[in-house]
């Protein structure tokens, strides 16, 4: 009886503690979104951090959140580039990934594959209404030939106009896109990225390969990422 004590004892005390942290995050939230006028309820969940995040995206329109630049030293603690992985493997939600420090976001560059990935994250983007208002937008597409590269942009061309999106600039980069599409975001002073994901790259390596991995990397933009 007395180690049963000490063990319900022990985990009361870890369950106070862990909800005092999450406390404490949830208080630096609600502070940001008061300051930035964003209606907000606030709510600590007990249980797995992966499967209550996900539990809850499936009942949102949009998960917002954030990848510091340094990996926990806690081996047990969950690791957070593998849990939005997983959701945007799963299409489960649109993803805007915070990966620099805040900013307004005033250009925003298109990643136009052509590919299916690329369309979904651009109808995604474009029936949650983002950066429709006072924003640069690009459409960037990278091929061998221009032609080819503006064959790319038809579908988010048509998806963006159909939604009513104001005028926007195109841009046909030449190849290979994983050095001229993070050349031209930089040129282009890019606040905001959307892309389709990872693509066929393996999902556990998410910093070495596709230009999502790069981005990721860099930590100079934000990532808008649907699959």
């Amino acid at each position: 009886p007395g180690a049963i004590y000490i063990a319900r004892e022990a985990e009361e005390e870890i369950v106070r503690r862990e909800s005092s942290e999450g406390a404490e995050v949830v208080a630096g939230l609600s502070r940001a979104c008061r300051e930035a006028g964003v209606p907000f309820t606030a709510a600590i969940k007990a249980g797995s951090p992966d499967e209550e995040i996900e539990k809850q995206a499936a009942r949102c329109d949009l998960c917002v959140a954030g990848i510091g630049s340094q990996r926990s030293s806690d081996s047990d603690a969950p690791d957070p580039e593998k849990m939005l992985a997983k959701l945007v493997k799963a299409r489960i939600i649109p993803i805007l990934l915070a990966t620099s420090p805040y900013r307004p976001v005033r250009t925003v560059v298109v990643g136009c594959s052509g590919a299916l990935h690329g369309t979904r994250a651009v109808g995604a983007m474009a029936r949650l209404g983002l950066w429709k208002k006072e924003c640069h937008l690009v459409l960037a597409a990278a091929d061998e030939t221009q032609e080819k590269g503006r064959a790319r942009l038809e579908e988010a061309r048509e998806i963006l106009g159909d939604a009513g999106y104001p005028p926007w600039e195109e841009k046909v980069l030449p190849e290979p896109k994983t050095t001229t599409f993070p050349q031209f975001v930089a040129e282009a002073g890019a606040d905001a990225i959307v892309l389709g994901g990872w693509g066929k790259h393996h999902w556990d390596d998410l910093f070495r390969h596709s230009l999502t991995g790069h981005s990721l990397s860099t930590r100079r933009y934000h990532l808008f990422l649907y699959m």
